[in-house]
């Protein structure tokens, strides 16, 4: 061979890598897991807006610096007035029927299932859930202790 189509074979071998590492990279390189922390205060939610990735795993750290319980529910947002909040979260939540949620208590141990509702949080804890986001869409988060959510303790969660 000389040198020119020495020059064109490694060429054409360094396209077909390039197809081929393209076309497998997904394997070599999956998407990391998604970390959100939420701090929970009287009466907010830091952030209020969370965005996550479908198919991704992420990782929710829950971080209570109030002075009280707080809940973190996360469900399809209601279209008219709710007269039982824990009814509606339990028929609708975002973590049905999509698999294993888990739930870390700081200290405390964990939980596992397959339709979590509310996470509580005591003062001064961390709770982290940890899941694969399945459904997209547009979910409110929030939490109904008792005048938490009237007094603006709500957010929003998308998933893309």
């Amino acid at each position: 061979m000389t040198g020119r189509t020495m020059l064109r074979v490694a060429g054409r071998w360094a396209l077909v890598m390039l197809f081929v590492s393209l076309g497998f990279g997904w394997t070599a390189g999956a998407a990391k897991e998604q970390k959100i922390t939420i701090v929970l205060n009287e009466f907010n939610f830091n952030p209020a807006n969370v965005t996550l990735r479908a198919s991704v795993p992420a990782e929710i750290k829950l971080v209570n610096k109030g002075k009280v319980e707080h809940e973190f529910q996360v469900y399809v947002t209601p279209k008219g007035k709710v007269s039982d909040w824990d009814e509606h979260a339990m028929a609708n939540t975002y973590f049905r029927d999509m698999g294993e949620v888990e739930t870390e208590f700081e200290g405390t141990g964990a939980v596992a299932g397959t339709r979590v509702f509310e996470v509580k949080v005591q003062p001064g804890k961390e709770a982290a859930l940890k899941f694969t986001p399945t459904r997209k869409g547009t979910f409110e988060m929030a939490c109904h202790v008792a005048g938490h959510y009237e007094a603006g303790m709500k957010g929003v969660l998308v998933v893309k």
